[in-house]
């Protein structure tokens, strides 16, 4: 049994033939997926999808506000997000984040909004998807400052969706309650100091994603990824960690059930 925790099911790679990734998804062994909408605009279209998703796969879903859309309306999407946070299919909120790389949003504009979704994802008693790209001592800073003296009703607060950090970022996103997300670059030959910091994490803490169609494990570089492909990840993560991939699979699915407690 597999669990991909971050894939955009939604996204239009996948709108000639959504039915076939999912049938090929349960076939690898996947057994629950997150769908994940970056804006509010697709949240309904989200949220749709997991409602008509074909057999295979559980398929919920995560309403975020990406750093690319975070001049948007903050307080609209959080007020939005409180009140779909009840539906069944509503299993996260997410990807929220910062991206200090390609993102045009000024970094205080991005900084505001994910204070004010982390504040609605809490009161919502949601989990939360982190994106963090060149920006983990940020994002690490301001996460240990808003969850200081916080109490924790599960495992995790949170997922730092892709992990791409090293050995002291996995310990501090760890210490502070957050699993780590492994995606296909963990099965990239010249991507060991990722294994290594994975390693160092430990299992315990780690949850496997796709990002589909985005990030394709190294089998199909240069093509478009789909949930199947959280095998090849769980196969590499197996190998980096020195265990089976069926023992991967069972803590990884074990990870992710506690994240997202909808899965059941």
């Amino acid at each position: 049994m597999l669990f991909d925790t971050h894939a955009h099911l939604n996204d239009p790679a996948f709108d000639g033939d959504r039915p076939a990734v999912l049938t090929r998804a349960a076939e690898a062994g996947v057994a629950g997926l997150l769908d994940v909408a970056d804006a509010p605009a697709d949240w309904e279209r989200v949220l749709k999808g997991c409602r008509a998703a074909s057999p295979g796969p559980r398929v919920l879903c995560a309403l975020g506000l990406h750093p690319y859309y975070a001049d948007q309306d903050a307080e609209a999407a959080a007020q939005a997000l409180l009140a779909k946070a009840g539906l069944p299919e509503v299993a996260a909120a997410g990807e929220v984040g910062l991206d200090f790389a390609k993102c045009a949003v000024p970094r205080e504009t991005q900084k505001r909004s994910l204070l004010r979704l982390l504040e609605a994802a809490l009161a919502a008693r949601l989990p939360l998807i982190i994106h963090s790209r060149d920006a983990y001592p940020d994002t690490l800073d301001l996460l240990e400052g808003f969850y200081r003296g916080r109490r924790r009703e599960g495992r995790f607060w949170g997922v730092l969706h892709c992990f791409s950090g090293g050995a002291a970022e996995a310990g501090r996103g760890a210490a502070l309650g957050f699993a780590l997300g492994v995606d296909g670059p963990v099965t990239y030959p010249k991507n060991e100091p990722l294994r290594e910091a994975l390693r160092a994490a430990g299992l315990d803490v780690l949850v496997l994603e796709t990002d589909c169609p985005y990030l394709p494990p190294q089998s199909s570089r240069g093509k478009r990824n789909e949930p199947s492909a959280v095998k090849e990840i769980n196969e590499a993560l197996a190998s980096a960690l020195g265990v089976s991939a069926e023992e991967c699979a069972r803590r990884t699915s074990l990870n992710a059930r506690s994240l997202f407690p909808k899965f059941g």
